[in-house]
């Protein structure tokens, strides 16, 4: 190369004169061309050397891998196969099929690896023939079936001297692959100098780039950082609307006030992860606070029990949502029967300005806090949606009360008894049962009444309500059927019993005492008529005014007494 560059250098400055300076540097540039021209050539002599010896080395691993694969599969044919003769489990038979299938497979793959071999195709005209034994064998397999061992001994014979041959090929092919190697390198060596200078340039202005790279991926790392924030809280916020989505159609699904407390009580659990709590309610004396429902979290047991009086809460007192903490309030609730936990919410429930209990939450730990507090918004409005269906059942349950009973005794009115008499009467029919009616009415009450007045009067026809309920069943219907007079009807009852309940009805109202104007006043007694189905009659308007028969007929015998229809009624 200098031989070149120094005769390029004199025909140079024979042409060009005395300015050497110009001849060298032309002659300088000549010559690197034709240096990294030939030097482009040697290395792309030992590139394709390389690649080629490369290219032959991968091969040999290839085949070498392929035949790992069939000893493999081999072994797994064997294996599943003994599997099932010993276990009868027909998935590992299936499994020995599949690998049957997988080794025909990676034999074909394997023949087109080692067709320019015919040492290795030999040994492969084993390996095939002994797929399609096991093949065959596999498919006609039972539990008491066996592989041939000079099959499965002749197939691994094979792989192990395909294996050795492929090995001694490797060994052969990576020293002509490393011998390449090394005249790249060396070749490589040799541009290392004129390469360094490029290099330096190169570098600083890659440098310049990564500068700019890495301000611009700190920007692109902030921007990916409050986008992922923002996808986050939006993704909560979808949850936590799905979940008042949910609770507020569970709440509406609900027939009973006991409903909306379980419901509300799951709907919390699962709004405030990790946390403990119940739902307080406060009863119809506004004096007691009563626990209806409580979940359960990671922070154990809620510690709140029924309690009294509703001002030991700090949340009713003040009628505000109030959150004890270490460092942020001290002070502790006094509704706590054993020692305060550190971390607790008691948010007042309130609808149509009305206070009807209150919804406590016990925080274990001040990650859950803050977690609770990242849901104040569906908090609250969950808690909204629970006071609303609370007071909601509570107005039906009202209304319903008042149209089917009467104010004064708290009784089922006339409009229900008529009702349910037809409705038990149409159940009696279909069961075949007896039904008894009672007319009751309070004897001389009209005197009563004018002697010590209205109030003394419906004094006693609560008292008289109060006898009924305790003296009939929970399926037992008492309704006033108007001013003293009252109505009893009793399903499934056998006509002695009937009487004998009549009876102890009538014993009770004799038993009364209730203090009038500083005295005690006992002469109170009721006279009954009782008509049963379907001996009396079949139909309600029937039934009744054969009861009332029967109560005017024990009025006419003199009054506090029980009297039974009878034929001989009419005719009296």
């Amino acid at each position: 190369m200098l031989r070149i560059i120094s005769t390029l250098s004199r025909r140079i400055e024979r042409q060009v004169g005395p300015n050497s300076a110009v001849a060298l540097l032309i002659a300088a540039a000549i010559g690197a061309v034709c240096f990294t021209v030939m030097a482009g050539a040697l290395v792309y002599g030992n590139t394709r050397s390389l690649i080629s010896s490369g290219e032959w080395v991968q091969h040999t691993q290839e085949v070498l891998a392929s035949l790992q694969r069939v000893s493999l599969l081999t072994e797994r044919i064997e294996y599943r196969s003994r599997l099932y003769t010993l276990t009868g489990n027909e998935e590992q038979l299936t499994r020995a099929r599949a690998s049957a299938n997988q080794l025909e497979t990676t034999l074909v793959h394997l023949k087109v690896l080692v067709a320019d071999s015919d040492y290795q195709t030999r040994n492969l005209q084993i390996l095939v023939s002994n797929a399609q034994y096991f093949e065959q064998a596999l498919n006609n397999f039972t539990v008491k079936s066996e592989l041939s061992a000079i099959q499965l001994q002749q197939n691994q014979q094979a792989i192990g001297l395909m294996t050795d041959h492929e090995q001694s090929l490797l060994q052969e092919r990576s020293k002509g692959s490393q011998q390449s190697s090394f005249t790249s390198i060396s070749a490589e060596v040799a541009f290392v100098g004129v390469s360094l200078i490029s290099l330096v340039v190169l570098f600083g202005l890659l440098l310049r780039d990564a500068v700019r790279r890495q301000t611009i991926s700190k920007q692109t790392a902030l921007t990916n950082e409050r986008l992922a924030r923002t996808v986050n809280e939006l993704e909560d916020r979808a949850h936590e609307s799905e979940l008042l989505t949910s609770a507020r159609d569970e709440l509406q699904l609900c027939v009973e006030v006991h409903q909306v407390y379980e419901s509300a009580a799951n709907s919390f659990s699962r709004l405030l992860l990790g946390t403990s709590g119940s739902l307080c309610m406060i009863n119809n004396s506004r004096q007691l606070v009563e626990v209806v429902s409580s979940w359960q979290g990671s922070s154990g047991e809620s510690a709140v029990e029924d309690f009294h009086p509703p001002d030991s809460c700090c949340g009713l007192r003040s009628g505000q949502p109030r959150w004890r903490q270490p460092g942020v309030s001290e002070i502790h609730c006094t509704h706590f029967s054993s020692e305060a936990p550190d971390r607790y919410l008691c948010k007042p429930i309130v609808a149509h300005g009305n206070t009807l209990g209150m919804l406590y939450v016990q925080c274990a730990s001040e990650a859950v806090l803050k977690a609770v507090n990242l849901r104040t918004d569906g908090l609250r409005q969950l808690v909204q949606l629970t006071g609303m269906a609370i007071a909601t059942l509570n107005l039906r349950t009202k209304l319903e009360n008042q149209s089917i009973r009467d104010s004064l005794t708290g009784l089922f009115n006339r409009h229900f008894m008529q009702i349910s008499l037809e409705r038990e009467l149409s159940r009696a029919a279909r069961r075949k049962q007896t039904l008894a009616v009672f007319m009751l009415d309070l004897d001389h009450f009209k005197k009563f009444n004018d002697t010590f007045g209205h109030a003394a009067g419906d004094t006693v026809l609560k008292a008289v309500a109060e006898i009924f309920r305790a003296n009939i069943r929970a399926e037992d219907i008492a309704c006033r059927y108007g001013g003293e007079e009252f109505t009893i009807i009793l399903p499934d009852v056998t006509p002695a019993i009937a009487l004998e309940r009549a009876e102890s009805i009538r014993r009770s109202v004799a038993n009364v005492r209730l203090p009038l104007d500083r005295e005690v006043y006992s002469e109170f007694s009721i006279s009954i008529g009782v008509a049963l189905y379907p001996n009396d009659g079949e139909t309600s308007d029937l039934l009744l005014r054969r009861a009332d028969m029967a109560l005017y007929r024990a009025k006419r015998a003199g009054r506090n007494q029980v009297s039974q229809f009878e034929a001989v009624t009419m005719a009296t």
